[in-house]
């Protein structure tokens, strides 16, 4: 399918064209269907299965991301430290702190013999 492109899209990107071609993906996941608007046409290098699949995952990563910073207050986290160094090792620890404590969910989860998504 062609999609045509916005003025605001082609003054940002000047090698944009006027429009698009896109290919229009329709799976089902868990018992839903999901439609996938890609720029990846080629059916033979992307097929819709791997990639229903990749979306799947990185919409895991989206929600896992989401969940550190409802979780442990990233939008409201100050900072304390000055240099750019020290602000990374901060956010490390943040990161470290999150998986840990994931870690110990899944750990439980097993040991109730919990199934599915865990919050």
């Amino acid at each position: 399918m062609k999609l045509k492109t916005s003025p605001q899209a082609r003054k940002k990107w000047p090698g944009l064209g006027n429009e698009v071609t896109a290919r229009l993906l329709t799976v089902t996941r868990k018992g839903k269907v999901c439609h996938l608007l890609t720029s990846m046409t080629d059916a033979m290098r992307f097929p819709g299965g791997e990639m229903g699949d990749l979306y799947s995952h990185r919409w895991e990563i989206e929600l896992g991301y989401r969940e550190i910073k409802q979780t442990m207050q990233l939008s409201r986290l100050t900072l304390r430290s000055k240099k750019p160094e020290l602000v990374e090792q901060e956010l490390w620890g943040v990161l470290l702190a999150y998986n840990l404590v994931r870690y110990q969910m899944i750990k439980m989860a097993e040991h109730l013999k919990v199934t599915g998504r865990i919050n």
